[in-house]
């Protein structure tokens, strides 16, 4: 136990640093285009990898490897050090078959009887718990897309292994039992201990925050509409002017919306439009503050005025669209809404992930909506589309063929009788 104390205290170090990469890889993440675009984007694998590693080069990002760094020290000591008690049982090492305690006395047997269940059952149960807590602090799993798509399958293999793990716990010797245990429940220490507050404040370690965007959900597509995915769009592209003091004004606008002061921000804003209606980045504010008061007549008007204004390679045309869709859906008027909807649908996939984001929210919402008006073919297209970037929408897509097959068997029952 006392070694295995001293090797876990040996990589705090490691895993510190590695705390810290990871941070700053979250903090310039949104930065970033993704590594992997989804397919039917147009480019190739090779043109897109060279731009992510050219770009996080310039924004100094570390390298990925990071994530890592901690399981590549931690895996190799832990099998030498596995392998070693287990051969050292298996010779009978001197000391060995009586160095233990309790219901464990002899180190080379394997585990037998009611107490020697305790063993195999602890570690396995340890060895579940860190995985729960690993996922839960690091919530990669919730992203969109396929990152969030192969973590989630990562986890559940993980999870799966539980059960040999069991299992194997109950064939090798119970010194190997003993070191395996200890590793496991200081490996859960560590964990618990990373995520509390004030010991990531002594160590130097930022703040935990979860950077997953909503999940889009069937019932719920007027809360698609994130506040947060608006703000930060808006606070990226902060550079819609030449006048300084509208500038200023933008600024402080985008500023007070991020920290929820709605009701601070409009009056700027409105400022700014009467001063420059041609501003997209303060038409597109306008209409997310009007939505989020549910005015979506008027935050429809700003959301279209910020289309007609916007140059058709300006990033913030996607948000705008999807503004103007979504509040013409919760206006009542779907097909105008489709119709914004329908410019997305058009355009390429942008190359930041939070225009990317957006886009696919789009290509879902403007599916479900023709989808709801009885438009399942081309719905069904665009939902596939969406699929391609978040797999979660595939239950969409199955709703809608369900739809198409009912649709062609009440056609073809008007005919022949389908049965």
């Amino acid at each position: 136990m006392a070694s295995t104390l001293v090797m876990r205290v040996s990589l705090i170090p490691l895993v510190i640093k590695q705390l810290k990469k990871q941070a700053e890889i979250s903090k310039l993440l949104p930065k970033l285009p993704p590594p992997f675009l989804p397919p039917l984007s147009g480019r190739s694998f090779g043109e897109q990898y060279m731009l992510f590693q050219k770009k996080r080069r310039e924004l100094g990002c570390p390298s990925y490897l990071w994530n890592f760094a901690s399981i590549a020290a931690q895996v190799p000591c832990f099998l030498l050090f596995m392998i070693s008690i287990r051969r050292m049982s298996l010779d009978h090492h001197p000391g060995f078959d009586c160095g233990g305690m309790l219901w464990f006395q002899n180190l080379t047997e394997t585990p037998h009887g009611f107490l020697g269940s305790c063993f195999p059952i602890l570690i396995a149960g340890l060895y579940f718990a860190n995985i729960q807590i690993s996922f839960q602090t690091n919530k990669v799993a919730n992203y969109p897309g396929m990152l969030g798509l192969l973590a989630k399958m990562y986890k559940m293999y993980l999870n799966i292994l539980t059960i040999p793990i069991l299992y194997i716990g109950f064939h090798i010797p119970q010194g190997s039992l003993v070191y395996w245990m200890t590793n496991n429940a200081l490996n859960l220490v560590q964990l618990l201990s990373v995520r509390h507050p004030s010991i990531r404040e002594k160590l130097g370690l930022p703040k935990t925050v979860d950077p997953a965007e909503a999940r889009i959900t069937m019932g719920n597509l007027s809360k698609m509409q994130k506040k947060q995915d608006t703000q930060r769009v808006l606070l990226e592209h902060n550079r819609q002017t030449d006048d300084p003091s509208l500038d200023e004004h933008l600024g402080l606008a985008f500023q007070h919306m991020a920290t929820g002061n709605n009701d601070e921000a409009l009056p700027l804003l409105r400022k700014v439009i009467e001063k420059d209606s041609a501003v997209v980045g303060a038409l597109v504010a306008m209409g997310q503050i009007l939505y989020s008061k549910k005015l979506v007549n008027e935050a429809a008007e700003y959301f279209e005025s910020a289309i007609s204004k916007a140059e058709k390679d300006d990033s913030l045309l996607v948000v705008a669209c999807y503004g103007a869709g979504i509040s013409r859906i919760a206006e009542g008027k779907k097909w105008e809404g489709i119709e914004n909807l329908k410019r997305i649908a058009e355009m390429e996939v942008p190359v930041s992930p939070m225009d990317q984001h957006c886009y696919y929210k789009a290509l879902v919402l403007l599916g479900c909506t023709l989808s709801e008006e009885g438009h399942n073919s081309e719905a069904v297209k665009h939902l596939r589309r969406a699929a391609t970037y978040d797999p979660g929408v595939d239950r969409f897509v199955k709703e809608c063929e369900a739809l198409i097959e009912m649709d062609e068997c009440k056609a073809e029952d008007k005919t022949t009788g389908c049965n």
